[in-house]
């Protein structure tokens, strides 16, 4: 599972396997994080790092 789909903080390889996404006209799609303890770190990485480069690729 761990090579068809980005796991870690690598926003480039989050981007990405977004990118095939919305190239194949994907207009939403979810990211999550697995683990009650690691939902506070996800939420301030995608905030801190994630979003800003979704935002550049992507648009608001």
């Amino acid at each position: 599972m761990a090579e068809s789909i980005p796991c870690g903080d690598d926003v480039g390889a989050v981007i990405e396997a977004a990118k095939a996404y919305a190239d194949a006209g994907f207009t939403h799609l979810a990211l999550v994080q697995i683990g009650g303890d690691r939902q506070t770190p996800f939420i301030e990485w995608s905030r801190q790092e994630l979003m800003p480069a979704w935002r550049e690729a992507f648009g608001d």
